[in-house]
């Protein structure tokens, strides 16, 4: 295992739902939280048990002190257990792994573009960002206002495709609304693939733009081979777990979609 990789056994010590069925679940992880950069992950698993079988990934949301926070939308089997545990029950925790995004420097200007569970990594990004002196600009987009949740003490411009709230239509209008009056020097996106795959078509001749991709991982460190991201170039596949998650748009190649 390499050395800034830990198997943590990690106490819940809260959860709370901040849309709807979307949640933040807080855990006592202070290995994981001193090493984990923005757009990386765990891989979870609950112990003792094999239902379910394997274990999850969840990029991390943020790091307080000791603690490891997840954002989720409990949807299927793991995630909803997950969102009913109770403080002090355990989970394992394997991480921080992959590829997260890039450095910032002083200065800089990003614009992090997320959406669904996408929004998990805007306080983290947002975090390093500032630490580093660089400008972040935040912009989240949903179907509709419920889906949307607030993060404590960042700015976010919001889009919505029936324009409940915030811009009306969808975060990479938005974002293309936005380049008339400023530009970034680079973009940060983190959502659906048929959105990161309109982030890609629009801006990656124009601005360096790194892309989250979403896909199902059944180990996290690229031994099962089955998260392969297909390559731009032709020459065979990426692993979104080892490689990324977090690609450079021009170097990987995403199904057809727009959002």
């Amino acid at each position: 295992m390499p050395t800034n990789q830990f198997l943590e056994s990690a106490s819940v010590i809260e959860t709370r739902e901040v849309a709807a069925q979307t949640f933040l679940t807080e855990f006592s992880s202070p290995k994981i939280a001193a090493a984990v950069k923005p757009g990386q992950f765990v891989m979870l698993s609950f112990p003792n048990t094999l239902d379910p079988l394997l274990p999850r990934a969840f990029s991390v949301c943020e790091t307080k002190g000791d603690r490891v926070i997840l954002f989720y939308v409990a949807v299927g089997k793991g995630t909803t257990r997950l969102s009913k545990m109770q403080h002090a029950e355990k989970v394992v925790l394997n991480g921080p792994l992959g590829t997260g995004f890039p450095e910032l420097s002083r200065g800089e200007k990003v614009w992090i573009a997320v959406g669904g569970s996408g929004a998990a990594v805007l306080p983290i990004i947002i975090s390093a960002a500032n630490n580093s002196g660089a400008s972040p600009t935040a912009f989240y987009g949903a179907r509709t206002k419920n889906q949307l949740m607030q993060f404590n003490h960042i700015r976010i411009e919001f889009a919505t495709d029936d324009g409940s709230a915030g811009f009306h239509g969808t975060v990479v209008e938005l974002l293309k609304d936005k380049m008339h009056d400023s530009r970034p020097d680079k973009i940060f996106a983190c959502g659906p693939t048929p959105m990161l795959a309109s982030v890609q078509r629009e801006f990656q001749d124009k601005i360096r733009t790194y892309i989250s991709v979403e896909t199902p991982m059944a180990c996290g460190m690229g031994l099962c081979q089955g998260c392969p991201v297909k390559r731009k170039d032709g020459t065979g596949y990426y692993l979104a777990c080892k490689d990324g998650p977090v690609f450079d748009a021009r170097v990987i190649e995403l199904a057809a979609g727009a959002v």
